[in-house]
């Protein structure tokens, strides 16, 4: 399970990959089931709409699953899903339509935190729209997320600001940024070229 912006529309959706761990349970407890389908919800503010019907046709699949990695594979701005499968290949589902919206990737270089920037909290604001994030570490079963952080505008055609409170206690403000792309922040510096 891992909540992630999958439409670059700012809020937070949420992935679930499943399985049961004894491949027998189905002998047992008819109802329970070893190969569970995929599951993605979209946050629509008043709570959270199933799309997994609507969201291509290894949905309608089961699988064995037991772990997943979330990040931009194919660095097109929008975050993909490779979901580890019990006795089975590996599954990378590309986004192909999350990038339709703004975006700006960050990639966070702690200077004085530490080295991944766990514990930062990015709050960003186009437009209407402000959000807030904790930057996390870790992953799932075996797994690791792409380390850079998405953030997603919606419509907006302008990114107002960033700040970073960096875990250390630096604060950098960032304006004046680009649309559509990755940039990487420097704690205390902020922009790298």
């Amino acid at each position: 399970m891992r909540f992630f912006d999958y439409d670059n529309d700012g809020d937070p959706d949420l992935f679930l990959v499943n399985g049961h761990p004894d491949d027998l349970i189905e002998s047992r407890i008819p109802r329970v089931r070893y190969k569970e389908p995929l599951l993605l919800f979209e946050n629509t503010a008043r709570g959270f709409k199933d799309v997994s019907a609507l969201s291509g046709v290894v949905f309608g699949k089961v699988f064995s699953g037991r772990g997943m990695a979330l990040g931009d594979f194919d660095n097109d701005g929008d975050a993909d899903v490779l979901a580890s499968n019990n006795g089975e290949p590996p599954l990378l589902l590309r986004n192909q339509g999350g990038n339709r919206n703004n975006w700006i990737g960050l990639q966070l270089i702690a200077t004085r935190s530490n080295p991944a920037a766990v514990g930062a909290v990015i709050t960003w604001q186009a437009g209407t729209l402000k959000r807030s994030r904790l930057k996390t570490g870790g992953g799932s079963y075996l797994s690791s997320h792409d380390p850079r952080e998405i953030l997603g505008l919606g419509a907006a055609t302008k990114i107002d600001s960033i700040e970073i409170r960096w875990p250390g206690g630096t604060i950098d403000k960032l304006t004046n940024l680009p649309l559509n792309t990755y940039v990487k922040v420097v704690e205390g510096v902020g922009i790298k070229k």
